[in-house]
């Protein structure tokens, strides 16, 4: 796989020198904090939150804006759904055959902040997080080095075979081939003149890195040694203890009712 396709960015931030185990439990903290409340107002916050740590991990807006427009079409999606599911509140008039309520509105934006949540955290945890790092981290808490290897190395696959697709499309329609133009069913005939080699392009490079791995001992056994030693620090001591807090207080106010707009949902 070519060394230059990463998600990582290094700016030199000091969210880039804590353990990758802090971060591992922050990006599950991020989760769990989008899973105990179906307010808007409160997962607002804590996108909100998010926003902060990418501008104190000095990441640009090029480097979430492809994450941002997936999210956003996501919540535009759950903001047109569930407002069919959830019929509590006030009534606000009928589209199509749907009964519209406030509180169904206003789940459907809490549903799409939840998955955004989610997306930026997993985005920003890759993003301040390399590959190198990441495997040492996963090894850390016990991860077998197999494991460990073939996350961080799926991770990398995915701005490769991006960066394949973008280079593909560019060659066919450098060809005269009708890529991505007509309507949804004519665009998914189109794309196979590029599916047919990305996959192709991926299969080869899977057998390759197959190849090397093996070249490099990867199935030789016994203990593996690495030119990474990770320790903890007093600031991340701190930081996963406030992790700890953090979902503790999350459950409990979700337990007592706290940040729940529609009772009885998830």
């Amino acid at each position: 796989m070519p060394v230059g396709y990463s998600i990582y960015r290094e700016t030199g931030s000091n969210i880039h020198r804590i353990d990758p185990r802090t971060k591992l439990a922050w990006l599950l903290t991020f989760f769990v904090l989008s899973l105990c409340s179906n307010n808007p107002a409160v997962l607002a916050v804590v996108f909100l939150a998010e926003l902060a740590l990418a501008r104190i991990a000095r990441l640009k807006f090029r480097d979430l804006q492809a994450y941002l427009f997936l999210s956003l079409w996501l919540t535009i999606l759950s903001t047109v759904i569930w407002p069919a599911y959830i019929h509590q509140g006030a009534y606000l008039g009928r589209v199509w055959f749907v009964d519209v309520t406030s509180d169904g509105l206003l789940y459907g934006v809490a549903m799409g902040l939840r998955i955004t949540i989610m997306i930026v955290a997993a985005a920003e945890w890759m993003l301040t997080t390399s590959p190198q790092w990441l495997t040492a981290g996963l090894l850390k808490l016990g991860l077998p080095y197999r494991a460990g290897l073939a996350l961080s190395t799926a991770i990398r696959f995915v701005p490769f075979l991006n960066a394949e697709r973008l280079t593909i499309t560019e060659a066919q329609r450098a060809r005269c081939a009708a890529v991505g133009s007509g309507g949804p069913v004519r665009r998914v005939v189109n794309s196979a003149p590029v599916l047919v080699p990305l996959f192709s392009r991926a299969f080869l490079t899977a057998q390759s890195l197959s190849i090397a791995l093996d070249a490099r001992g990867l199935s030789s056994g016994g203990q593996r040694s690495s030119l990474i030693n990770l320790r903890l620090s007093k600031a991340d001591k701190a930081a996963l203890a406030a992790a700890v807090l953090i979902v503790a207080a999350a459950i409990a106010f979700r337990v007592l009712g706290y940040g729940v707009l529609v009772k009885g949902e998830f």
